[in-house]
């Protein structure tokens, strides 16, 4: 185990409960008193690290915010670029958003929220600030989080949950068939270039016929020149 991991280890612990635990029958079956009271202890270990990240995670967004609002736009600019953090300006971005206008006002447990990218989090912040109706979307991201349980939200499923995986698209016969080829949770910058790649093959496939067609025209005129030279011929025959 990574050193890191051991004094996390440690710390977590010290004052750890897990005697009255009750694990699966199955989990248990066939072990040594021993045995189970270690599985128990390492299970307890194992939960209340992953509410740690959670909550780690919880508090580095409201950390960050805490140092934007404080902290004039030049210098919290050069810090998220400048490489100070353990993380990048994007999952910054992410966090403060997802902080401001979620997370400070939101009931969500730590465990569940150890299951959410930053992405997810900024996602959701975002949607709820332009949001007409903030708190009822809060209540749909809320009830959302409680169905999923343990198995979280994937980012796919925040975009859908926030009604952005839907794109409009041309309704023609073509557009109608490229739209069921297309993801229904693409976000609308992997829509945006789906349907451009479309766009290019379409073109590429014109451009090509257009230049078999040049070529066509330009074999008939020379085919009609021809002609026109050999009926003059003629002509000149007979008259001879």
């Amino acid at each position: 185990m990574p050193d890191s991991a051991l004094v996390l280890a440690e710390k977590l612990s010290v004052g750890l409960q897990y005697s009255d635990m009750i694990l699966e029958e199955g989990a248990v079956a066939n072990l040594f008193e021993s045995q189970i009271s270690e599985l128990k202890k390492n299970v307890a270990l194992t939960n209340v690290s992953y509410y740690t990240t959670g909550t780690g995670v919880k508090l580095s967004a409201m950390t960050l915010s805490n140092i934007k609002k404080n902290t004039p736009p030049k210098n919290w600019k050069a810090l998220i670029e400048g490489g100070g953090l353990n993380f990048s300006k994007s999952v910054a971005i992410d966090l403060v958003v997802g902080w401001e206008y979620w997370l400070s006002d939101s009931s969500i447990p730590d465990t569940m929220l150890a299951n959410f990218s930053a992405r997810s989090i900024g996602k959701i912040g975002r949607a709820i600030s332009k949001s007409k109706d903030p708190s009822k979307l809060r209540a749909r991201v809320s009830d959302a989080v409680s169905e999923a349980g343990k198995n979280g939200l994937s980012e796919s499923q925040v975009t859908k949950l926030l009604g952005k995986g839907k794109v409009k698209v041309n309704k023609t016969a073509a557009g109608k068939k490229a739209e069921k080829q297309l993801d229904p949770n693409a976000s609308k910058q992997e829509a945006v270039d789906y349907f451009k790649a479309i766009i290019d093959t379409k073109q590429a496939d014109l451009d090509r016929s257009s230049e078999l067609l040049r070529k066509a025209v330009m074999n008939n005129q020379n085919k009609a020149a021809e002609i026109g030279r050999l009926k003059e011929q003629i002509q000149e025959l007979k008259a001879a």
